[in-house]
């Protein structure tokens, strides 16, 4: 919801699709996700969310669910040990 929010609404006078691509690898990262898909490919995407038809948000919204679906994976969460003995 998010990324498309920034990119539709632009909230920034410039860098709109930039701003909501960073902030979904933020997103994914914070959630053990990274996305697995070349910069063209994430690009087009984009602007194809900008593209899109504001009054089918819904289905926008359902073409971002499954673009993160298919080219998203589940990354190792480090396992931090404490070398500390309480």
């Amino acid at each position: 919801m998010l990324f498309y929010l920034m990119v539709k609404n632009h909230p920034f006078q410039n860098g709109n699709k930039r701003v909501a691509v960073v902030t979904l690898y933020y997103f994914l990262r914070s959630n053990h996700r990274k996305l697995k898909v070349s910069n063209i490919k994430l690009y087009e995407f984009a602007k194809e969310v900008a593209a899109s038809d504001a009054q089918k948000k819904d289905e926008a919204i359902a073409k971002i669910l499954s673009f993160i679906i298919n080219f998203s994976e589940r990354i190792a969460v480090p396992v931090v040990i404490s070398d500390t003995i309480q």
